[in-house]
């Protein structure tokens, strides 16, 4: 019976370390600092990236585009500075 390896993605691991950080941030802002942080918003976010990092992989076509779409969401983070938590 031949056992399936799961490939290592440092990459992949990195953004769901990221995003792991991140949420936690956002669940530790007080109720009365939600809005003015984005906390809800932040969470939000949080729980999807990690929901799509985390998904089976399908197909290398699919992960190419994922990760493309991850990579230019960092680059924009990055670029405004939003990323302060």
């Amino acid at each position: 019976m031949l056992m399936r390896v799961p490939t290592v993605d440092p990459k992949r691991d990195k953004l769901i370390r990221h995003f792991e950080k991140k949420l936690a941030y956002f669940q530790r802002i007080p109720s009365h600092r939600r809005e003015d942080e984005a906390a809800d918003e932040g969470e939000a976010t949080c729980r999807s990236m990690l929901a799509e990092l985390r998904a089976p992989r399908s197909g290398a076509r699919d992960d190419a585009s994922s990760t493309r779409r991850l990579d230019a969401w960092l680059d924009a983070i990055e670029e405004n500075g939003s990323d302060q938590g």
